[in-house]
């Protein structure tokens, strides 16, 4: 793409989001210059995370001089790590990838080109006000900025990995609306943090059989190569009447052929709102309970969520605190930080570059 255009549209963007902050500038990350700790995973299986923060090593959560913690994820070494900030009195913030990534899998070993600081919880658990949850919440002025980014997004195809090629997948022809149901591996943490379960995923699926619909699944890749289990891969074999779609194609791929997106708190139908098709959530990951999903939410969901998310959000505001607000993006190569618009260009050069595309 035309770097003038891209510049272009960043340029109106910010001329009229001028409040917006600029990067770096998010009050709620370690100060600048403070010293901090990781578990030995943490350190071991990220060894690049210093260079978000100052180009700094990691100490051990049990070092001298730590001034707080640094916690990757919601499983066992997090856990360590919040019962560690807790005993030495020390701040904590939650990490994970951001939603734009990179161009390959973490597994793969690609380095991802943004990640988000959270001081006040994981963005898929509900159980609390997230910081993106906060960010969503007072985006009123930032549609602008979101519009922009999205546009760039789906006019680039991107989502979160970027690394699967732009094929159309094969699939029966047929003349009825096309209903993609998303699976997601068994054990998924963003699962139980959305208050989805098992049966979120049963109900799921009884629904859209029972709809007059061409019911496709998307297999997580996981799944495909066998290391995991997913919600749907036994439920829907056992029952019949759903397609299974194990093609090795791009989100955008798939997107392109399907008419909704019903899924339990996958990023999947986060990618689908912005392409503008009808989303249907089955729990509350951080897009769901703005007002742009049709939410199956129970009572307990609602009821958790009514004094939270009860302001009607658009769906580019909530790309613009996702992808531009939240994150923090740095080039592997040398660590400079950028923004989502230098981020989009970068995913897209190396795109270019990869022989496999």
């Amino acid at each position: 793409m035309d770097d003038r255009v891209i510049n272009g549209v960043i340029s109106v963007a910010f001329s009229t989001v001028e409040s917006l902050p600029d990067i770096g500038e998010k009050s709620w990350h370690p100060p600048v210059g403070m010293r901090l700790g990781a578990t030995f995973y943490v350190r071991n299986a990220f060894p690049w995370l210093g260079q978000y923060f100052g180009s700094q090593k990691i100490a051990s959560t049990l070092s001298p001089g730590v001034g707080g913690v640094l916690s990757w994820g919601g499983r066992a070494p997090a856990k360590t790590a919040a019962a560690i900030s807790r005993l030495r009195g020390l701040p904590r913030w939650n990490l994970e990838d951001g939603f734009l990534r990179s161009v390959g899998l973490g597994k793969a070993g690609a380095i991802p080109l943004s990640i988000v600081v959270d001081d006040l919880g994981l963005p898929v658990d509900v159980s609390r006000p997230s910081r993106l949850e906060r960010l969503i919440s007072s985006a009123e002025d930032a549609g602008e900025l979101g519009k922009a980014i999205r546009e760039q997004i789906v006019r680039n195809r991107l989502s979160k990995y970027n690394h699967l090629p732009h094929r159309a997948p094969v699939i029966e022809r047929t003349m009825k609306r096309r209903i993609l149901l998303v699976d997601q591996v068994v054990g998924d943490m963003s699962v139980g943090k959305a208050l989805g379960s098992h049966a979120s995923f049963e109900r799921m699926l009884a629904d859209a059989l029972a709809s007059d619909a061409q019911c496709l699944i998307r297999t997580h890749p996981d799944v495909m190569a066998g290391h995991r289990k997913g919600y749907l891969t036994t439920e829907a074999a056992g029952k019949g009447g759903a397609i299974f779609l194990d093609d090795a194609v791009s989100v955008a791929s798939i997107l392109d052929v399907v008419d909704e997106v019903w899924t339990v708190s996958s990023q999947f139908g986060f990618d689908a709102l912005l392409r503008g098709i009808p989303v249907r959530c089955y729990a509350a990951p951080f897009y769901a309970g703005w007002g742009v999903t049709e939410d199956q939410f129970g009572v307990y969901t609602k009821a958790v969520l009514a004094d939270r998310r009860a302001g009607r959000r658009t769906v580019d505001q909530i790309a613009a605190a996702a992808f531009s607000l939240y994150p923090t993006y740095r080039d592997p190569a040398g660590w400079r930080q950028m923004d989502v618009f230098q981020a989009i260009k970068l995913i897209v050069a190396q795109q270019r570059a990869d022989p496999r595309g």
